[in-house]
């Protein structure tokens, strides 16, 4: 697919948008230039760098997916690799990463997903462009980390779901579940940690991020940090329902044995008696298998035992 390159610029009071031909007019306008490319490819960066220091090894970055989110000062500019989760189909995260190119007077974006914070802040485009280009870049990535709570509101809620279902009934399906859940936290954990150093080595670039812009990156690091420490709550609480789980399978394990011995214990006299009156033996057997009435009460004293080893182990708590 061919990229496609959005770039917006303001002139006086007034948005301008265009296209990739209309970069060496919106940089001439000495204001704050934001170019944004989907589906980026090697032609369209190179045509980018013609107009802006773009470093060889960024480039590079960009063109090969995924990266890990990371921050590089290059000559004239800044390189973050940013990663996005968001819910796909059926609760599943999809991760979508926006490389980005920050320099004194120009934001460029690049992202091969569609991206709802990037339409969001160009649907506001001309008040945010005109504060430059730290406060655009500023405003993506709020946004981005805002989409994320829905992530975590979702892994809550599957967890307390789980945890629910298993204190009712054990089922295997809910072991995949869990493991399901546990991966989607690994993968935020993946990309979290990482974003937070992204944000603190940004203080270190004032030269493109001032001090003012720089504390409402800091509200966004904030942002990620409760994130972070809900995600570890997250991953406390699934280890728990996995020993829920453990738990519940061993108990029911533990009450299907003691079902068994109950009914193997009551068969160990009714055996041996049967055993007894299965040998040859018929002399000195009581009651002599040629009394009329000996069969009835050897069937009836299985009954009697029966019932009272049932009663005994009822009375123990054994049954």
């Amino acid at each position: 697919m061919a990229a496609h390159v959005i770039v917006r610029w303001v002139e006086g009071d007034q948005l301008r948008v265009g296209s990739l031909g209309d970069v060496a007019a919106a940089k001439g306008a000495a204001g704050t230039v934001w170019v944004d490319v989907s589906e980026p490819d090697a032609e369209t960066l190179q045509a980018l760098a013609v107009h802006y220091p773009l470093h060889p090894l960024a480039i590079e970055d960009t063109l090969h997916f995924p990266q890990r989110p990371k921050i590089d000062a290059y000559p004239g500019n800044l390189f973050l690799a940013w990663v996005s989760p968001q819910l796909g189909d059926g609760q599943t995260l999809r991760l979508s990463e926006i490389d980005v190119f920050l320099g004194t007077d120009y934001l460029i974006t690049s992202h091969r997903n569609h991206i709802m914070a990037i339409d969001e802040v160009g649907a506001d485009a001309c008040g945010v462009v005109a504060r430059g280009a730290a406060w655009t870049l500023h405003s993506i990535l709020d946004r981005s980390v805002d989409e994320v709570f829905p992530v975590v509101d979702m892994v809550g809620e599957e967890l307390d779901r789980i945890e629910d279902e298993l204190l009712t009934k054990v089922k295997d399906e809910l072991l995949q579940e869990l493991y399901r859940v546990k991966r989607v936290m690994l993968n935020l954990h993946k990309v979290i940690g990482p974003e937070r150093d992204v944000l603190r080595a940004m203080a270190r670039h004032d030269e493109f991020i001032d001090q003012e812009a720089y504390l409402y990156f800091q509200d966004v690091g904030d942002h990620v940090a409760r994130i972070s420490d809900a995600i570890d709550t997250y991953r406390d609480v699934a280890s728990s329902v996995m020993d829920i789980y453990l738990s519940a399978i061993s108990n029911r394990l533990n009450v299907v044995m003691k079902q068994l011995t109950v009914v193997a214990t009551i068969f160990m006299p009714l055996t041996l008696i049967s055993g007894i009156y299965g040998m040859n033996l018929t002399k000195t057997m009581w009651p002599s298998p040629e009394m009329w009435w000996s069969f009835p009460a050897v069937m009836g004293s299985f009954v009697v035992i029966t019932i009272g080893m049932l009663f005994v182990f009822k009375r123990r708590g054994w049954w």
